[in-house]
């Protein structure tokens, strides 16, 4: 805060996240994860099963309804094994294994836009 006051350019404060930074430094590791983030952070709420969709159409750059049923199966063994269960002991997303779910929480917008800013810092907005 300190360092916005005496700044001549005025930037907005990025937004405040209670996740440790080394939880949110390891989240911002896996561009997998970063997908994750965003789509729950936009829908709010999705299947487990579209989740992996959504992120396995970002990674190859298709759209869900031309997907591969080997590159959704792929996604899905990686979100459901590795990278939903991190999120979730994190508390950026909320997984519910019982229904198949995965919802955004109080610290999901504000991971995003705190890794939309360390990204638009960094390398130009690029991760």
């Amino acid at each position: 805060m300190l360092k916005r006051l005496l700044s001549s350019d005025h930037e907005p404060e990025p937004p405040a996240v209670s996740v440790p930074f080394d939880a949110l430094l390891d989240v911002a590791q896996s561009e997998r994860r970063r997908q994750c983030l965003r789509a729950v952070n936009e829908h709010g709420q999705l299947e487990l099963t579209d989740l992996a969709e959504i992120v396995a159409a970002a990674e190859v750059n298709t759209t869900r309804e031309h997907l591969e049923s080997q590159q959704r199966k792929r996604v899905y063994v990686s979100l459901y094994q590795t990278h939903i269960p991190k999120l979730d002991d994190t508390g950026l997303v909320r997984w519910s294994q019982a229904n198949g779910t995965v919802c955004a929480t109080t610290e999901t917008e504000p991971a995003v836009d705190a890794l939309d800013d360390l990204a638009d810092r960094t390398t130009g907005g690029d991760c």
